[in-house]
């Protein structure tokens, strides 16, 4: 009854942008809705799914459901169809009889006027095929379905691609079309791996003691670095912003007495986009009271064998502990916070060659060989590793050196930064096991870091992407490098010494993509206040901004335990897992570059009248 009165109500909307179907009497109308709510009443239930059936099901009588994939008609009489659901793929075949009844007859008209991609059910009978026909590639590949009823529940128009084309269609079209996408077996393993890694996250962290609560995700404006997406209210003047993450509220929970707090949590953040972001996005969000840096660290490490196991089938417990990595440590090896650590190259230090010991006071000298770089790369991309150099700073040099036959001897005393260290060629050249056909690159940067990156470390990562586009380096998907980076720098001491004060906090890094970062959080009222009002006030934050912490503050004073906790990006974690290059790939129905869903066509406008009742209006750009 309900399907009617919708249908029937649709229907009198003779304006709707929907391309409805015009009944110019109601006994045709009446006929075809009967039809239909008959046909979803009368299919059978099917048995098995496409995936199912094997040798052992011979002889069996079977009905299959799912969408019907390209026909193969040898002739009238013998006729193919695969037939695919979320499991698997199934062959089924249709062979007439030499006389054929007007049963048959019917069944063979049905198949000529099946599309690709129509939702059927057909019911028959499995037999083995033949020792040359079977199919190794398929696990349903040894027997066939050999049907004699055919029910088609929803012919498919025209499709603007189909999901077994091995080229696919632009990213507009199949986002326009996700949910077509969708039936593409890459995006149902990515799914699947999805559902099943957070099924073993929350099996984990309940086995562990952890209690699961969902906090508000309607929170209000907070300086916290992004921009926030802002709900208006029916209040005048009167707005929520999303949440970034459930930072503070799990902070109030261990004010609260939940000793051990987690949600696969979703966020909100108003960025730019990127293969890794999305302005939607989940984290496994944790915080536990009474811990250490240690404690949190062997948890999550703990929970990712699991992980990994139950979902990959890859035991992870040689690489228990991950390695462990201080932010100083981390720039000075690899330039960067968030290293690849499967191949080498490392940064050298080359301070000690220096004889110009004012140079060392304030600055940092490192080098990076390339190991036969000259011939690894062209001209034009040596260049382009050079223009990454976009130092302001006149004092930092940036020296590039081909290390060629002619100058292997020459190249040393022509460098400005080593000009006074001459007598230190041969000790310099050996340790640093300098060649003909290498390309070395020397850096003096500031001894303290804030930033991401150094400049070698770019280089390095770019130098790496280039030999992988050349296929020169094939780095395997499979491994799977666990890296921890701690004691980051928090702010510096405002008096002579400029001495960096670093914090108790810990990022987690997979093959160079940061996955996760969390800190041992400040439980002292007194101490929190004076960050906010002689720290973070004089960096970027207002006295109204300020105000707007002081419910956090308060808490902090009631009773606050010494706790800790992390938020691991569980999209991201995702897609190093299912081995793609975009979170995209891991998410139902993801955003597009420019934060559209064209799906469902958001965002959209909305009416006047709504815009009235929130007290919304818009402002031209001329304003």
């Amino acid at each position: 009854m309900i399907v009617n009165r919708l249908i029937n109500c649709l229907i009198k909307r003779r304006h709707s942008t929907n391309k409805l179907r015009f009944y110019t009497n109601s006994y045709q109308k009446q006929t075809d809705i009967d039809q239909s709510v008959n046909l979803q009443a009368t299919f059978p239930s099917r048995t098995h799914t496409c995936g199912d059936l094997r040798s052992s099901h011979v002889n069996q009588r079977v009905v299959l459901s799912g969408w019907a994939q390209r026909i193969r008609k040898l002739s009238p009489e013998l006729i193919f169809l695969p037939i695919r659901d979320s499991y698997g793929t199934t062959q089924l075949v249709y062979r007439s009889p030499s006389l054929a009844d007007y049963t048959n007859l019917i069944l063979q008209e049905k198949l000529s006027q099946l599309s690709t991609e129509s939702v059927i059910c057909v019911e028959g009978v499995v037999i083995q095929r033949s020792q040359d026909t079977i199919n190794k590639n398929m696990p349903t590949g040894e027997i066939e379905v050999e049907i004699d009823k055919l029910h088609c529940l929803n012919p498919a128009n025209t499709l603007p691609f189909l999901p077994s084309d091995k080229k696919l269609s632009s990213e507009e079209v199949r986002s326009k079309h996700r949910y077509i996408d969708l039936r593409r077996d890459t995006l149902q393993n990515n799914l699947r791996k999805r559902s099943l890694a957070s099924w073993i996250i929350r099996d984990f962290l309940v086995d562990e003691g952890f209690v699961e609560v969902e906090t508000p995700i309607l929170f209000k404006s907070t300086p916290e670095g992004a921009r926030e997406f802002i709900v208006p209210t029916r209040t005048k003047g009167l707005f929520y912003a999303l949440t970034q993450s459930p930072q503070q509220y799990k902070q109030l929970l261990m004010v609260g007495g939940i000793d051990k707090y987690f949600q696969i949590a979703k966020c909100f953040r108003d960025e730019d986009l990127r293969a890794d972001r999305q302005p939607e996005f989940t984290q496994i969000d944790l915080e536990m009271s009474f811990v250490k840096v240690d404690d949190i660290i062997s948890l999550i490490e703990k929970m990712l064998v699991q992980v990994w196991k139950k979902v990959l089938g890859i035991d992870l417990t040689n690489k228990v502990p991950f390695q462990r990595m201080t932010f100083n440590e981390a720039m000075r090896k690899f330039g960067s916070d968030k290293p690849d650590t499967r191949y080498g190259m490392e940064i050298r230090d080359i301070s000690s060659f220096i004889s110009d010991l004012s140079v060392l006071s304030e600055y940092y000298v490192e080098c990076l060989v390339i190991k036969n770089g000259i011939t690894l790369l062209s001209n034009s991309e040596i260049e382009s590793l050079k223009l990454l150099d976009t130092s302001e700073d006149s004092k930092a040099k940036c020296e590039f050196h081909k290390i060629k036959a002619d100058k292997l001897n020459s190249w040393f005393f022509d460098s400005h930064l080593l000009k006074h260290s001459s007598n230190l060629y041969d000790s310099f050249t050996k340790e640093l096991n300098i060649e003909v056909g290498d390309f070395v690159i020397m850096n003096k940067r500031k001894k303290n870091l804030t930033k991401s990156w150094t400049l070698l470390g770019r280089i390095r990562s770019q130098f790496i992407t280039l030999l992988q586009l050349k296929g020169i380096l094939d780095i395997s998907p499979l491994e799977h490098n666990f890296l921890w980076i701690e004691s980051f720098p928090l702010f510096t001491h405002n008096d002579d010494t400029g001495q960096l004060v670093k914090g108790q906090n810990y990022d987690l890094i997979l093959n160079g993509v940061e996955i996760g970062g969390g800190s041992i959080r400040i439980h002292s009222p007194k101490l929190q206040y004076i960050i906010f009002n002689e720290i973070l006030k004089a960096c970027y934050l207002f006295n109204e901004e300020i105000k707007g912490f002081e419910h956090l503050i308060n808490a902090l004073g009631h009773g606050c335990p010494p706790h800790g906790g992390i938020a691991i990006g569980f999209d991201r974690l995702l897609t190093i897992m299912c081995e793609t290059n975009s979170i995209k790939n891991v998410i139902a129905f993801p955003k597009t570059a420019s934060g559209n869903d064209l799906t469902v066509f958001s965002p959209s406008e909305i009416s006047k009248e709504k815009m009235k009742e929130y007290g919304i209006q818009l402002i031209s750009d001329k304003n």
